[in-house]
């Protein structure tokens, strides 16, 4: 990566995205996090902060991909009532 560490944005930027960025902006701000702290030249103090900023956002990804899948089982519990066809409560959850 031949990425500076001058280019990337700043924390209040990430912030935002943990509060309110869609799934994908938040992965991108993720893997722009972990470039920052693999880059090495931060003070310890900036580096948690950084850190904390990469829980924020893997949090927000999480979030996203569970409200995700919750609406995908809603859909599929309606189209099946719909059609008539009993939703296998017994299969794996894998």
């Amino acid at each position: 990566m031949n990425e500076k560490v001058d280019d990337t944005p700043s924390s209040d930027d990430f912030r935002r995205l943990i509060a309110e960025g869609s799934f994908e902006s938040a992965l991108g701000a993720l893997e722009e996090v972990l470039a920052h702290l693999e880059h090495g030249r931060l003070s310890m103090d900036e580096s948690v902060t950084w850190y904390e900023i990469g829980l924020g956002l893997t949090k927000r990804c999480s979030d996203l991909l569970q409200q995700a899948e919750l609406r995908i089982s809603s859909i599929e519990d309606r189209f099946a009532v719909t059609v008539g066809v009993e939703p296998d409560w017994d299969a794996d959850e894998s």
